[in-house]
């Protein structure tokens, strides 16, 4: 990599907790990316295992039957993609840093039907990407990513849609992500203050004009 090239992500989530990873982020988003494309992209044979099948047995935890796809140019090129999109922000951590690279590559290696479409879609986007943002420079980086959300060909923004809705699903189903949004989920409260004064006031201009 050249100067101010971005420092190398390393592998950060285990198989075990990847899987768990694709098994929350499939039931919580809506999945259809719709298209194909980048198909020339991908070079080598597609990996086609049995997979899990519809109740998977993680505990105790067994050799994931297939293997991760992402090359190490695609893994760090995702690094740098899910960065831009979630950068550090305040107390708020990087995607990178929570693993979002590696639920990406556990996502696209899976052999499920969402994940097999996903797989052309980000390999070849992440490919495509990758020369721009690891061996160039800096200036070169910037402009390779800022220009990813305004891409005029459809190939290129189907696969920013897709990667972004991925980052975005797997960041905000992490305790780092329910922490940045202020979700406390099941935590017990010794006692309930109610809605705030703004909503009361809200919720009465309401029924005020609906005659109530």
């Amino acid at each position: 990599m050249s100067d101010g090239a971005p420092k190398p992500y390393q592998r950060k989530v285990d198989r075990r907790t990847a899987l768990i990873w694709v098994g929350a982020v499939g039931a919580a988003t809506a999945v259809g990316a719709g298209v194909v494309v980048y198909r020339e992209a991908v070079q080598g044979p597609e990996v086609q295992p049995a997979g899990y099948g519809t109740d998977p047995k993680l505990n105790p935890p067994v050799k994931p039957p297939w293997p991760r796809l992402l090359t190490d140019d695609e893994l760090q090129a995702a690094a740098v993609l899910a960065d831009f999109i979630l950068p550090a922000s305040g107390a708020a951590a990087a995607a990178s840093a929570l693993g979002i690279p590696d639920f990406i590559d556990e996502w696209v290696s899976a052999p499920y039907p969402d994940q097999v479409d996903d797989r052309l879609l980000i390999r070849g986007g992440l490919k495509a990407l990758a020369p721009q943002v690891l061996r160039g420079d800096r200036a070169r980086r910037t402009a390779a990513l800022a220009a990813l959300p305004r891409a005029s060909d459809a190939d290129t923004q189907a696969f920013f849609r897709r990667f972004r809705a991925l980052t975005v699903g797997a960041y905000y189903t992490t305790e780092a992500g329910f922490r940045d949004i202020g979700y406390i989920g099941n935590e017990a409260r010794a006692t309930d203050p109610g809605p705030s004064a703004e909503v009361k006031a809200m919720v009465e201009q309401r029924l005020m004009a609906l005659g109530l």
